[in-house]
């Protein structure tokens, strides 16, 4: 039996789903000519994560799910800050590389990290570096692939494994697992759903990728230069931002009688709920200082009605205020703000 040492790179509960896969226990090898099937076992001996953050509206200082997770497993966790104006780059990625090679890691397998792994230490490692990533590379290579294709109308979407490679998501494709989007998929669900499918498809594929007859010449090679094929198709998923949310009111408006806009709207609302979400701005009147201001309007619930597609908000929240229904909310300021506007 094979044991192989895995150094794992995660941060999120979806990046979970994978290490858990590693952890289970042992893998079978594809059955290769002329020999039998082997079983390889997977060792993790060490996790790398994000340090730390503030999160929520109290600002608690929280470890990452994988940290928790590693804690809970007794298993090495390491964490690197990140440069202030770069955060997908370390800001002394020497210490990574020099923190790293003790471990004598045969593997490296990355799932949601969100830095960038110095290309040192996937060349020290004899095996390099397996990445799931869940997007139809090439692609939606980057950091939020899954709301940047519902927002883009996609039907189809996939997780791949890819090696690791100087750029993000830019190695050799060795497998890739499609599945449709539908009129209803939300970002949280459907990319859990497609790390669910990656963690199999990396049990299904890792042995074979150990046992291939690949020269370490070769996998250097690809793990060095870009492979991914470009085509038309090829698009960059950004970073979400907290801008990215936002929606003239007067579109928002339009969508509740223009169906193209209104499926637009939808699309949006579905990939980018519950972050940054989806929000206006609208203008209502400050009864004490007498003047009209714009509030921020987050639009919490809504739907899309059968052919002809109109918009249907349900749910809204005033910047400062409770989230009340739509019809609520009309009934205080939308004709008001129509006859002012």
């Amino acid at each position: 039996m094979q044991t192989v040492k895995v150094l794992f790179f995660g941060s999120t509960e979806d990046s979970v789903l994978v290490l858990e896969t590693l952890a289970s226990g042992q893998l079978s090898t594809a059955r290769l000519a002329q020999a039998p099937a082997k079983r390889v076992s997977c060792q993790l001996c060490a996790v790398v994560t994000q340090p730390p953050r503030k999160t929520g509206r109290k600002q608690i200082v929280t470890a990452t799910p994988v940290q928790l997770w590693a804690r809970a497993h007794d298993i090495p966790v390491l964490s690197f800050e990140s440069n202030t104006d770069k955060p997908w780059v370390y800001a002394d990625e020497n210490q990574v590389i020099d923190a790293l090679q003790p471990f004598k890691a045969d593997l490296i397998v990355s799932a949601c990290y969100g830095q960038k792994i110095p290309q040192k230490t996937i060349y020290d490692v004899p095996h390099g570096g397996l990445n799931v990533h869940p997007s139809l590379l090439p692609r939606w290579r980057g950091a939020d692939p899954v709301p940047w294709a519902i927002y883009s109308g996609d039907h189809q979407t996939a997780v791949t494994i890819v090696t690791l490679s100087k750029e993000f998501d830019d190695g050799v494709i060795v497998s890739q697992k499609k599945i449709s989007i539908l009129d209803t998929d939300t970002s949280d669900p459907l990319r859990t759903k497609l790390f669910t499918i990656g963690a199999k498809l990396l049990e299904e594929v890792l042995s074979s990728y150990l046992s291939s007859r690949a020269k370490r010449g070769d996998l250097m090679q690809a793990i060095a230069s870009s492979k991914t094929p470009r085509n038309d198709s090829t698009q960059y998923a950004r970073r979400l931002t907290r801008d990215d949310g936002f929606e003239p009111w007067e579109l928002v408006r339009k969508a509740f009688s223009d169906p193209e806009m209104a499926v637009r709207i939808d699309r949006k609302f579905r990939a980018f709920t519950p972050w940054p979400g989806v929000w206006t701005k609208f203008r209502i009147r400050n009864h004490k200082l007498g003047i009209m201001e714009e509030k921020r309007l987050k639009i919490l619930a809504c739907h899309l009605t059968p052919p002809p597609h109109r918009l249907m908000l349900e749910t809204v929240q005033l910047e400062g205020k409770r989230p009340v229904s739509w019809d609520q909310f009309t009934k205080a300021y939308v004709s008001h703000h129509e006859r002012t506007k």
